[in-house]
């Protein structure tokens, strides 16, 4: 009978051999490895084959050394884009700021300018998180990725995970203090208060998964497309509401909202799909 424990801590074993192939690499490999077992063994096939088709498609040693190699020097194009947008959003909301500074008369005005800054941009950082997922579940309509590139944008998203959430604990924590000095108060619960509590607990909830549990690497990025979801409503959702402190007293964000919430929900959903599934059909 075969035994799969086994055969995976010999192929383990045999691929800890290969340069530029780390401990952390290995785990999530062994995870992309798994899954693809899973998955073969429900399409029908037996352990022992599914195991064996499972390292075929990982491929070899050296080819995986020569890919992880490879990916020092590249990155995936989606995570240059959003690395970009992160920088030009840094930009647009550090220029907001100066102007809440420079047009706002009370002495807590650098707090508030602080939490523009802060806070819009931990939001806009997990928006682009989620866009990563999204543009991982299109690519995986057609092929999924290689588990090297996975891994490459897997760090990327909890790098920008830990920046997110630091941002935004830090701009929730300046609204406190302002609060206080305007409002008499730390804390209401009022509906944007809510709004933020919601999305830094996401995100924390999101940093837990993805470095303190060995939820795969598919997941975490398929997940990730839900944080969008979450800072929509926390963000433009409760712009909705005339009440409490935090009196927009506005609906121009209603459509906004929906679409948001439709757009990614439907991404989401697509991303529990099998890797290939909507294949290329060659012109014939």
């Amino acid at each position: 009978m075969h035994n799969l424990e086994k055969s995976i801590a010999e192929w383990r074993k045999t691929s800890s051999t290969a340069s530029h192939v780390g401990e952390e690499a290995l785990d999530e490999l062994e995870s992309h490895l798994r899954e693809t077992v899973d998955e073969l063994v429900r399409s029908g096939l037996t352990e022992a084959e599914a195991f064996e088709r499972a390292v075929k498609q990982l491929g070899g040693t050296p080819a995986i050394a020569s890919e992880f190699q490879k990916l020092e020097q590249t990155a995936w194009w989606p995570v240059k884009v959003v690395i970009g947008l992160g920088a030009a959003a840094a930009l647009t909301f550090a220029i907001l700021s100066i102007v809440a500074f420079i047009f706002d008369t009370r002495p807590s005005r650098f707090l508030l300018a602080t939490h523009v800054f802060t806070v819009g941009l931990g939001y806009t950082t997990t928006f682009l998180i989620g866009a990563l997922g999204i543009c991982f579940v299109g690519q995986r309509c057609f092929s999924d990725l290689s588990p090297a590139r996975l891994r490459s944008v897997t760090r990327v998203t909890f790098i920008l995970g830990c920046m997110a959430a630091a941002l935004t604990a830090v701009g929730v924590i300046l609204a406190m203090i302002w609060a206080k000095t305007e409002w008499g108060r730390y804390w209401a619960w009022d509906i944007k208060e809510t709004g933020a509590f919601c999305v830094v607990t996401w995100q924390l909830c999101f940093l837990i998964a993805h470095r303190f549990t060995r939820t795969a690497a598919r997941r975490i990025l398929v997940m990730s497309i839900l944080g969008n979801i979450v800072v929509g409503l926390g963000w433009f959702g409760a712009n909705l509401f005339s009440s409490g402190l935090h009196n927009y007293q506005t609906w121009s964000y209603s459509l906004l909202l929906l679409v948001t919430v439709i757009f990614n929900f439907a991404f989401f959903l697509i991303g529990l799909a099998p890797a290939g599934w909507l294949p290329l059909r060659k012109a014939s």
